[in-house]
């Protein structure tokens, strides 16, 4: 029994030898490809800057590129066609009033810019922007009295501090 016994750890030892001869190859074989793998990959990059980014645009541009899953739309100008892609749709803030000239007041102006308050909201204008009450701004002044904001439908002057 003891024979046996002896003769089946041997066997055992002998198989497991041999497995892990086979696992050894294989790892061996696995880490030579990939370090020459990357050899390669590295060899290229260093020798051909751009490469692998030229192939990838090559292959983009003979493919059809949805605007929807990357986030962009195609412009006329660039097609020399109308643009066949529906404008994406933008949150619009509805007020429970409308807004008044005197709703607004000037919180601070540099340059040619300014902020300015109305009721619950902030609001960074320059010339030429359009503010809903106040119409087209047309002139914005810095001075010590807080600055003076000429729009078309009135003209908001600072509060001295």
């Amino acid at each position: 029994m003891s024979q046996s016994a002896s003769v089946s750890a041997a066997q055992k030892l002998k198989a497991a030898n041999q497995s892990d001869r086979v696992v050894k190859a294989l790892s061996l074989c696995l880490f030579v490809l990939s370090t020459g793998f990357f050899s390669a990959v590295t060899a290229i990059s260093y020798m051909y800057p751009g490469y692998f980014d030229r192939l990838l645009m090559e292959r983009m541009a003979k493919v059809e590129i949805d605007p929807i899953a990357v986030g962009s739309t195609s412009k006329p100008e660039d097609d020399g066609e109308a643009s066949n892609v529906a404008a994406l749709p933008v949150p619009v803030q509805v007020r429970p009033w409308t807004l008044k000239p005197q709703d607004f007041s000037i919180v601070m102006v540099f340059g040619d810019e300014a902020h300015l308050a109305s009721p619950g909201e902030l609001w960074h204008v320059g010339v030429g922007s359009t503010v809903p009450g106040l119409g087209r701004i047309l002139a914005i002044e810095a001075s010590k009295d807080g600055g003076t904001v000429k729009a078309e439908n009135a003209t908001l002057k600072g509060v001295p501090q």
